[in-house]
């Protein structure tokens, strides 16, 4: 089981380490940046395998590689954001937040001696996870204000090197989510740049070193907010092709399934789900609920509603403690009661 203690300790752990991590300076920056990149690239790779106390112990290399560099402060905050997000949890928010604080401190300390490319884009990263973080809890004017500092170190980390095909992974999330966001405040002042948005996601996972699963990630949000659901479908079949174990695309794809009353299917897909969820100690109740909410709707649809039924008499009691702000969090409590009125008919 993943536990909620070994992360605690590898939060701790990673503050300590960075102080004390060295490195030869002899040694010639463009080889630095393909050790780094390799390191990443096999620790993400755990990470979306749900190997996470593997990838945790991948990702604390970078802190003894380059102690100067802000990147490895910056993956603990995207593995604590992920996992999150994955597991419908809140766990480490406080935790997140430090994190975040110190990954944006030191890219901007980092920036100010050498304002490259690289050292721009992670600092934009820093940005992004934290206004991603602040819109999934609800907070979207927070979330505009992170995103257009994140955008802005991405533009000036490509306008210097052309060939930063990651940096389109934020970059086109922030231009999708802004107009999807903003214009219903502002109307005709906003451009309409989602499809722009949508094309530089598919740039950054054609062309980036880091951001082929991120970008899909992105991609399921957004094909489930346009309704594009035979888009979803054909996304989960190749990610869930390349990684059986990853949870995300599973969310998206039940949704998807629910919306096209393909019923058997969003029964199974939530089943996977439900099982696995017992794995991790941290996972949100809301995941609980919303899985079951989907598994109740569906059995109803298909005439068994005692099944329907054991279900949603499960939800109820978590009223008071589920955090119903949550940006992939509809009032599935509400909806359960409305539900459970129906079969009491």
């Amino acid at each position: 089981m993943i536990t909620l203690e070994f992360f605690k300790k590898f939060i701790v752990c990673i503050v300590c380490i960075i102080p004390f991590a060295a490195i030869s300076q002899s040694q010639n920056s463009n080889d630095l940046t393909d050790i780094k990149n390799t390191v990443i690239s096999e620790a993400l790779e755990l990470v979306y395998s749900a190997q996470y106390e593997e990838a945790v112990e991948h990702f604390r290399k970078l802190n003894e590689i380059d102690p100067e560099s802000a990147e490895g402060i910056f993956f603990e905050a995207f593995v604590l954001e992920l996992i999150m997000d994955i597991y419908r949890s809140q766990a480490f928010d406080d935790s997140l937040n430090a994190v975040l604080e110190k990954a944006i401190s030191k890219g901007e300390e980092t920036l100010k001696k050498n304002p490259s490319a690289r050292n721009f884009m992670f600092l934009g990263g820093a940005y992004g996870v934290r206004g991603v973080r602040k819109g999934i809890l609800g907070s979207w004017w927070g979330a505009a204000r992170d995103g257009m500092k994140a955008n802005s170190n991405l533009q000036k980390a490509i306008s210097i090197d052309t060939t930063l095909y990651d940096c389109y992974y934020g970059i086109g999330s922030y231009n999708y989510w802004k107009t999807k966001k903003l214009k219903r405040f502002f109307g005709f002042f906003i451009p309409d740049n989602r499809e722009k948005g949508i094309n530089e996601l598919y740039l950054s996972i054609e062309k980036g070193v880091f951001a082929k699963t991120p970008g899909r990630m992105a991609l399921f949000r957004i094909y489930i907010e346009e309704k594009r659901y035979d888009d979803v479908f054909k996304l989960a079949d190749i990610v869930l092709k390349e990684n059986p174990n990853h949870i995300f695309p599973r969310w998206y794809l039940g949704v998807a399934f629910v919306n096209t009353q393909q019923w058997e299917k969003a029964l199974d897909n939530y089943k996977i789900i439900l099982d696995f969820l017992p794995k991790i100690e941290f996972h949100g109740t809301e995941a609980l609920i919303e899985a079951w909410y989907y598994q109740a709707l569906s059995y109803y649809n298909l005439g068994q509603k005692q099944k329907a039924q054991e279900l949603l008499e499960k939800i109820p009691p978590y009223e008071e403690t589920v955090n119903q702000n949550l940006f992939y969090y509809d009032d599935y409590i509400k909806e359960s009661k409305k539900l459970l009125k129906k079969l009491s008919r």
